[in-house]
């Protein structure tokens, strides 16, 4: 195993948006805990986008994002 796999560094949040995304183009989302507490967005173009967990449109784009994974896996 060559040190190359590791040297990939993850992207991490470190500026939050605070504009609310459409959640139609939303495919998945990943949390974070570092730096900061975040919730990243991953656009169905893949452009990832960080927000604060706090806000409620947050936690309702997360649930329909669950429900989309869930539905499919049926």
């Amino acid at each position: 195993g060559s040190a190359s796999s590791q040297s990939m560094r993850k992207v991490s949040c470190v500026t939050l948006s605070t504009k609310q995304l459409n959640v139609r183009t939303l495919v998945s989302y990943e949390k974070q805990k570092v730096p900061t507490e975040a919730i990243m967005f991953i656009t169905a173009k893949g452009i990832k986008i960080c927000v604060s967990p706090d806000h409620k449109w947050v936690q309702a784009a997360m649930k329909r994002i669950d429900e989309r994974r869930a539905a499919r896996r049926r």
